[in-house]
């Protein structure tokens, strides 16, 4: 009896063994083991056939033609591009008073004057209308004045002048040889700065006083344009009218037909050959009047010297006013002053407009009291 019992514990030991045997492999995985080899990888299939070409399209719309081309023949560059022609153009410019010393080095940089003295600048002005300074600095060259075959310009090749128009003038005063005139391009610059309001500060009461503090006080050096017209003069003293309005040179001639022409050259120096049409043989000193006109201007000058406005230079006068050293001067002294500077700053005043240069001359001798010349 107690062997059965014993072998009945015994057996209920193991079944109870088994049975967390069996619980703790199901509940407890072992770890993974190691990953099998990869398949291979299968081969592509075929490319199936091309689809059928589409439809074409529609042709484009013919293009227009195109302008025709300037025809440059080999005697147009000739005109300039020959073994001396273009040098000789360029030697002869150089001997312009704008192409050297300081009125490019000094005035070419300066406000006021860069539009005249420099060859950027008076392209810009003559352009635009615009009168700044640019900063830089160059002698007027052949593309200062003509279109040529210009990078602003390429389709017109030409030998025209840039402007044609007349120009706006700094004194408000009309100077134009009319509304196309390849010649007012000279008068964009050779026409007065300012006239004398510029320094008279009760300009309409001719007898007060006149206090000159620079010795650049005129019109401006280089004028010409306004005498040829008959304007710029000081008339409110004296008894001398000063009206005698243009010359038959600013309606019958021209700058390019005087100072070009047939005989001229790019030096822009008056040549004697060009007055033969109107003036036979030549001679310029017509009834002896530029001579009297000389002779007059020599005594004048003798005169102011010797009041002190001018002094004996290497070029001939120079002023002595300057803010250190103010010329104080009445009334008909400063019309004397000024009306002499109208002269002064054009060396061809006694050509330019001889009517008016000799009414002028009478007038400076009234208000200095010198004799009058009798023409």
């Amino acid at each position: 009896m107690k062997n059965d019992t014993k072998g009945k514990i015994f057996l209920n030991f193991i079944a109870i063994l088994s049975f967390f045997l069996v619980f703790g492999l199901i509940g407890c995985e072992g770890p993974e083991g190691p990953a099998g080899p990869q398949g291979e990888k299968g081969d592509q299939g075929e490319q199936g056939p091309p689809g059928e070409d589409g439809a074409d399209g529609i042709n484009g719309v013919d293009g227009a033609d195109g302008a025709d081309g300037m025809d440059i023949t080999a005697s147009a560059c000739n005109r300039c591009h020959n073994d001396d022609e273009l040098v000789i153009k360029r030697y002869e410019l150089d001997m312009h008073d704008h192409v050297q010393g300081s009125s490019v080095a000094y005035a070419g940089a300066r406000p006021g004057c860069a539009r005249c003295h420099s060859h950027e600048d008076f392209r810009t002005f003559l352009q635009t209308g615009s009168d700044d300074v640019s900063g830089t600095v160059t002698p007027f060259n052949c593309k200062s004045c003509h279109t040529l075959h210009d990078d602003e310009n390429v389709d017109n090749f030409t030998y025209d002048v840039l402007v044609t128009d007349p120009p706006e003038t700094l004194t408000d005063v009309d100077i134009s040889f009319g509304a196309d005139a390849s010649t007012n391009l000279c008068l964009q610059c050779h026409q007065p700065r300012r006239d004398f309001t510029a320094y008279d500060s009760t300009p309409e009461d001719g007898s007060d006083p006149v206090t000159i503090t620079s010795s650049h006080a005129g019109p401006h050096y280089g004028q010409m344009g306004s005498n040829l017209f008959g304007f710029g003069a000081d008339d409110r003293n004296g008894s001398t009218p000063l009206d005698q309005g243009p010359m038959i040179h600013a309606t019958g001639a021209s700058c390019v037909s005087c100072h070009m022409g047939d005989y001229g050259d790019h030096n822009f120096e008056a040549v004697i050959d060009n007055c033969a049409p109107c003036h036979s043989g030549g001679d310029i000193d017509v009834n002896g009047a530029p001579t009297k006109m000389h002779d007059a201007i020599v005594l004048i000058e003798a005169e102011i010297v010797a009041r002190g406005w001018y002094s004996e230079g290497e070029d001939g006068l120079e002023s002595n006013a300057s803010s250190s050293n103010p010329l104080e001067l009445t009334g008909p002294e400063f019309t004397a002053f000024w009306n002499y500077n109208i002269i002064h700053a054009d060396h061809g005043a006694f050509y330019h407009n001889p009517p008016y240069a000799k009414a002028i001359i009478n007038n400076i001798e009234e208000n200095l009291g010198l004799t009058l010349t009798v023409w």
